[in-house]
């Protein structure tokens, strides 16, 4: 009974939430951001609530503006799970964790980015309430849902055209593995039923690699109990701080990275992993990033 109580309560307080911002948004919009407004700008804001993997995309191009413009002052906003990807991935910026639910962290951050005053704020690959409504305190910004873009675009090359990079060539690097790997890792799962690799694929995986390497220590990570197999070790992803950073030690103490189409095909790969893409229902060239190093799989 408490624990439908509690459900309920966080149901009620989400809704409650989403209300708010509904409301707060109801008499804002986006204008159109230029080269010259971003060049000018000294304080430039990400609000980055999205899906796994377009969050690693996002990361990896918010690099590339950082790079570019190295002077500026930033900040990114995300969920609390996210943020040990930041702290990995980008951490010369300044990056809040929170968690919509709680009130206090709300009441915080409001109360944080008033004072902080950005001059542009973007949320690539964020269509929700909240990446909007952060974007407000900007002022100027240009919500990713306002952006117009090709119907076919490779992601990481849209999230630059966002943030007015320069494009890049579409190419990849062929990846041979002519050595043993101790530690493979397996991540079969998609929150795309289409993507993720099937029961088939993954036993005929696992057989390659127990054949292929000698004595190999095979992990399969996923989001469910569904794909794990015997003499395996399993990894259960959670929506918390604590198992983002298990899986970023895992990635990293793997020699072999074996994906689907998901959020770790895109982490393996900003780590510089040896890894075997498995494209069921997508295509290698809207998906990877240019000169991303990579086995395409055929099985």
């Amino acid at each position: 009974m408490q624990a439908q109580y509690r459900i309920y309560e966080e149901k009620s307080g989400l809704e409650m939430i989403n209300a708010l911002l509904n409301y707060k948004l109801s008499n804002k919009s986006s204008s159109h951001l230029n080269l010259r407004d971003i060049k000018s700008a000294k304080k430039v804001l990400f609000a980055l609530f999205t899906r796994y993997g377009d969050t690693v995309i996002d990361l990896v191009i918010i690099r590339e503006f950082v790079e570019q413009y190295p002077l500026k002052d930033y900040l990114v906003i995300c969920p609390k799970q996210m943020k040990p990807y930041f702290n990995e991935l980008v951490p010369k910026i300044k990056c809040i964790g929170i968690n919509k639910r709680n009130y206090l962290d709300m009441i915080k951050l409001n109360h944080y980015l008033k004072k902080w005053s950005p001059d542009i704020g973007f949320n690539p690959w964020s269509f929700g309430l909240e990446s909007c409504f952060f974007l407000t305190y900007s002022k100027k910004y240009q919500y990713f849902k306002d952006f117009e873009k090709p119907e076919k675009i490779n992601h990481y090359e849209v999230v630059r055209k966002y943030l007015r990079l320069s494009q890049k060539i579409w190419k990849i690097r062929d990846l041979s593995i002519n050595f043993n790997c101790e530690r493979v890792l397996i991540c079969p799962e998609s929150t795309n039923n289409e993507r993720s690799i099937s029961i088939e694929q993954l036993d005929r995986i696992v057989n390659d690699a127990m054949i292929n390497f000698e004595n190999p220590i095979i992990t399969i990570a996923s989001l469910s109990s569904y794909y794990l197999r015997p003499n395996c070790n399993s990894f259960i992803f959670k929506k918390t701080d604590k198992s983002s950073k298990n899986f970023i030690k895992l990635v990293k103490d793997s020699e072999l990275v074996i994906c689907a189409d998901s959020a770790p095909l895109h982490i393996a790969s900003v780590l510089k992993k040896n890894i075997v893409a498995v494209f069921n229902s997508t295509t290698p060239e809207i998906v990877l990033n240019s000169g991303s190093r990579v086995i395409l799989y055929k099985g």
